[in-house]
């Protein structure tokens, strides 16, 4: 198995401007792991639409879902800010996590 270093992260203090946008922050890491890519299936991509499983991958971190920092927003892997889409409950030693895909 390939494990990759993962943190989960969450913005902290950011402000809103003129418009309403949320402006600056600093990046708090909840917690530091490893997660390891797990690919889709035919059924996956059959329910789930191509458009998001083409847009999106899932990783399989090993922390329990209870014990998983339920604030994080996003996940850095390969050095890449993602952003967490939706948490899945593999228990009992597992959680998933789906992240929008980092294009360059």
């Amino acid at each position: 198995m390939i494990w990759k270093t993962c943190q989960l992260q969450i913005i902290t203090d950011q402000t809103e401007d003129e418009l309403g946008n949320m402006v600056g922050g600093t990046w708090q890491t909840l917690k530091e792991t490893v997660c390891r890519f797990t690919p889709w299936t035919d059924e996956q991509i059959a329910l789930e639409g191509r458009e998001v499983t083409r847009n999106e991958q899932r990783f399989v971190i090993p922390i329990p879902f209870k014990q998983f920092p339920a604030a994080c927003t996003h996940a850095v892997i390969d050095d890449h800010r993602q952003k967490i889409t939706q948490m899945i409950d593999l228990s009992l030693r597992y959680t998933v996590i789906q992240v929008e895909v980092y294009k360059e």
